[in-house]
């Protein structure tokens, strides 16, 4: 189902997808951090993911408000937010687009700031900074640096080709979040996302977003803030979401590793990554280790055919000696 008027499709340069489920507390806020920002050549997405709560009545709504800037697609019966996010870029019309969630916000001047971007490079890909939003922000949040969150770590406002820099920029800063990444239509429809994935979707089209890039920058200015909640996905991940966040790794290892040509700090970056996540889940799984053992092995000894050793003499070699006693602690029980 679609709605809303048309306009001509050379209009609209960027195109901001949302996927909608669940999100009748922070639909509104979200569509109005767009639009408030002033740019008849940005248009709204919305997708109704079969929302059980009021969620479709207010993008409905919304779309009726802002003919021409906001329009909503459905699915008929739940899919989860994979393919919510695939059917969106299919009904994209912008030059670029967005991803954001429901329950996140666009951060004032973040369309100034990209238009200003695209105007003066035209990169395929723009990465950007975000803040963290919570219900109850302390000092110790201030402290951690929520209000400034970078993304990226290789440079700010330069044009890069270097796919090397690339990759080892997105592992060392570990966003991979799709919300923190603007790209051409046509880059981001040669990422789908993984149909049915629950965890880590967004890692796991990592590989496919940088082998569609042939440039790109980062601007080090928060344009999105993300909103974190005390329940989540990952506060009890079971067996099988478990598998689902081993496939992800799985799928960004092999596919850097067949990007090619990689140089060897990008290399090591993707290999640390991987190991630091695996040590985190089996972490959170340390209660249950009948389920670690049971994925966390296995994860490990596909990955790291020649064991953890390689990657652990690499982080000490960079001066990384904390970092690789907590892994080596982490998950000396899963690996060698």
């Amino acid at each position: 189902m679609s709605d809303g008027s048309s306009h001509a499709v050379h209009a609209r340069w960027l195109s901001v997808l949302v996927p909608v489920y669940r999100a009748e507390k922070y639909l509104l806020e979200c569509v109005a951090s767009v639009l408030g920002q002033g740019d008849d050549g940005v248009e709204v997405v919305l997708l109704d993911d079969a929302s059980p709560d009021a969620s479709g009545g207010i993008a409905a709504g919304l779309c009726r408000d802002h003919p021409g800037r906001v329009r909503l697609v459905s699915h008929a019966s739940n899919a989860g937010l994979s393919a919510a996010r695939n059917s969106l870029l299919a009904h994209a019309a912008g030059e670029y687009v967005w991803h954001l969630d429901a329950d996140d916000i666009m951060l004032p001047g973040a369309i100034d700031g990209l238009r200003g971007v695209v105007e003066c490079s035209s990169p395929d890909l723009v990465l950007c900074d975000f803040s963290v939003l919570r219900a109850r922000s302390g000092l110790k949040h201030r402290l951690r640096g929520e209000r400034h969150r970078c993304s990226f770590d290789g440079g700010a406002r330069i044009v890069g080709t270097d796919r090397s820099r690339l990759v080892a920029g997105l592992m060392r800063m570990r966003c991979l979040q799709a919300w923190s990444k603007i790209a051409r239509r046509e880059v981001w429809r040669q990422a789908m996302f993984p149909h049915g994935r629950r965890l880590m979707q967004d890692v796991a089209v990592m590989p496919s977003l940088v082998a569609a890039t042939r440039s790109f920058v980062h601007v080090d200015q928060p344009w999105v803030g993300y909103r974190r909640h005390a329940a989540s996905a990952w506060s009890a991940p079971g067996e099988a979401r478990l598998c689902e966040a081993v496939d992800s790794l799985r799928e960004l290892k092999r596919g850097m590793a067949a990007l090619g040509e990689l140089d060897d700090e990008a290399a090591f970056a993707v290999d640390y990554y991987c190991l630091r996540t695996l040590g985190r889940l089996s972490a959170r799984l340390s209660r249950r280790s009948g389920i670690a053992d049971a994925v966390i092995a296995p994860a490990i000894a596909e990955l790291f055919p020649s064991g953890m050793a390689p990657t652990l003499a690499a982080c000490r070699a960079r001066g990384w000696h904390l970092r690789a006693l907590r892994l080596q602690m982490g998950l000396r029980a899963r690996g060698s």
